[in-house]
């Protein structure tokens, strides 16, 4: 196999670096040296390994490369369990193209972290002789770990991509790059993981940092994506290991996981990688809780939940909405799996945020205000609600509804609110136990194998184990444990490789196009003893049999908010067109089909 690249010039990359963590890992990114003269001792390395962490680090790719808020917050948006405000031809629409802007950042950012990651696997070997055995191969690790990560994501957006292992011989190699079959990637990547992981602890070196677990877990994600047996098995073993060997567990509070404090502390090790957000350094922040904070408090309100999403959590009962009696269609946030309230912000739900009103959640004209002394509810108030009037607010331009992950600390250290110091968290322990579970049931392990490791997560968020009946059907074991990865790593950033994937693109085909319903369109009243309910609720959306997913809402349409209307082609729309920009440049590279 060749090695090639996309670019003559580490200075060219290096220059877009993101702000954040670089004062955080106490490391300075490589800014203004060239391969010819850098890479001489241990610093100038770390140097160069903190720009690869900041070129994989937290900044969105859309729109621009210059807005620090996490670019993993917009990838849920993409498929169904989210929606972005106002936005024509998004990912999700299916109305875009391969001059969209979108495709051409995520296309553009990945490949960054892939050269940096190769300039330096091939250029520190100058400073070998000034590193210690241990700290060298630790940087060649960690490298490469974020390395599969970047493939990782490129291989779920655009299928088979351009596969470099060391930056180009000749600079007509540039302009030549083909597109690699991703089984050759991913079994290349694969083998590289598992190695390297042997130079890296179990835990990071350094907040921020990845680890053996981390390499592992990558490979894992790797493997999942070609969807066959043999890999269901690795990915099994991959993570058998992780879970067999690691140092890590679940934190037992869901919610510490997505605040400051909770991620300080790291109970149980459950944060695996993280980009952290550096507390003494007023040039480490994101805007998160902007996009996705409540219009009555500060926020600008652009990404929303999906009515798909919070109509998946089920009651506590561990039955759906259309089967427990336990659901209240004027209370919905009522005896549900309480990582629905850790996760989204439904009308009834309590809001409180430190130097805003305290409120609860609702879609009348104005702010039901909470107080958080005697608990009283004031309904309604003199308080116009922004939520529901403003043009931008969730009722005029959204779902409904808001998230709730990420944005319990919106103004912690004192900063303005949107100057946001809570971290990202890029893998935890959750995601490696239904990594497992899924693997498992793929590959034809015995039920309660499947079973064991999604128990753990349920148990975690106070939810009863999987029902008997349930573990005695393949297909609804399947539908449950995908389910389960939906609603404990929804906002996550994780969903899109799921979507694609499952069932051979048969699931997406099945779920993705269509009218987008979002919330109730009814009033609320203030009850005594009860709280706010809807005066007209709109009725439970039918199931999908198969999938054991909300999927019908035609028959309370005329009760609920309606956004986009969704195109999906099976044919085109599992992967993400090659950008016309690369094309242009390089007339080796072929168009994914049907675009």
């Amino acid at each position: 196999m060749k090695n090639k690249f996309i670019t003559g010039s580490l200075l060219l990359l290096v220059l877009a670096i993101a702000p954040g963590c670089k004062k955080y890992l106490d490391r300075n990114p490589l800014s203004t040296f060239s391969q010819a003269d850098f890479y001489n001792n241990a610093a100038q390395v770390q140097q160069a390994l903190t720009g690869v962490y900041n070129a994989f680090g937290a900044r969105t790719v859309s729109p621009g490369f210059n807005n620090p808020t996490p670019y993993y917050s917009k990838m849920d948006l993409y498929t169904e369990l989210g929606h972005e405000r106002g936005l024509n031809g998004t990912i999700a629409s299916g109305a875009y193209n391969s001059t969209n802007g979108t495709v051409s950042e995520l296309w553009t950012a990945f490949f960054q972290v892939v050269q940096r990651a190769n300039n330096l696997l091939f250029y520190m070997t100058k400073a070998q002789s000034t590193m210690s055995e241990a700290e060298y191969k630790r940087v060649q690790a960690e490298a490469k770990v974020l390395r599969g990560l970047a493939y990782w994501h490129l291989i779920q957006y655009f299928g088979d991509v351009p596969f470099f292992s060391a930056p180009p011989s000749t600079p007509e190699e540039i302009y030549s790059f083909t597109r690699t079959d991703k089984k050759v990637i991913i079994d290349f990547l694969i083998e590289d993981l598992t190695t390297s992981a042997a130079d890296l602890d179990w835990l990071p070196s350094q907040f921020g940092r990845v680890s053996r677990g981390v390499s592992l877990g990558t490979a894992a994600r790797l493997a999942m994506l070609m969807g066959t047996n043999e890999y269901y098995t690795k990915a099994a073993d991959l993570t058998d290991n992780i879970i067999a060997n690691g140092p890590y567990a679940l934190n037992p509070v869901y919610g510490n996981l997505f605040r400051k404090a909770g991620q300080t502390a790291n109970v149980g090790n459950e944060i695996m990688f993280i980009y952290p957000y550096g507390d003494a350094d007023p040039g480490s922040f994101n805007y998160l809780n902007l996009v996705q904070g409540s219009r009555n408090q500060g926020g600008q309100s652009s990404h929303f939940p999906s009515q798909f999403l919070v109509d998946l959590f089920e009651c506590v009962d561990g039955k759906n909405i259309a089967e427990s009696p336990l659901y209240n269609p004027a209370r919905p946030n009522r005896n549900r799996d309480p990582r629905m309230k850790q996760t989204v912000i439904v009308p009834g739900d309590t809001v409180i945020v430190q130097g805003f009103t305290s409120m609860v959640y609702n879609i009348n004209a104005t702010v039901a205000t909470f107080n958080t002394t005697t608990l009283a509810i004031t309904f309604p108030s003199a308080t116009t609600n922004q939520d529901s009037l403003n043009a931008f607010g969730a009722r005029q331009n959204g779902l409904g509804n808001y998230w709730r992950k990420y944005l319990q600390d919106r103004d912690i250290n004192g900063t303005a609110g949107n100057f946001f110091k809570v971290g990202w968290v890029y893998m935890r322990y959750a995601e490696i136990l239904l990594i497992n579970a899924e693997a498992h049931l793929e590959k034809g392990s015995s039920a309660s194998v499947v079973a064991n490791a999604v128990n753990r997560v349920r148990a975690r968020a106070g939810m009863p184990n999987v029902d008997p009946a349930i573990l005695g059907s393949t297909q609804r074991l399947k539908a449950l444990v995908r389910r389960e990865k939906m609603v404990e790593l929804a906002n996550e950033g994780l969903h899109m490789a799921d979507l694609r994937r499952w069932d051979d693109g048969a699931y997406a085909a099945r779920i993705m196009p269509g009218q987008i319903y979002g919330q109730t369109t009814s009033n609320m009243r203030l009850t005594a003893g009860v709280g706010l309910e809807f005066t007209a609720p709109a009725a439970v959306p039918t199931f999908d049999a198969t999938y054991e997913v909300p999927f019908d809402y035609t028959g309370s349409a005329a009760r609920r908010l309606q956004r986009e209307t969704r195109i999906y082609n099976a044919n085109q729309h599992r992967l993400c067109p090659i950008p016309q920009g690369e094309l242009d440049k390089n007339k080796s590279l072929i168009q994914n089909p049907n675009w």
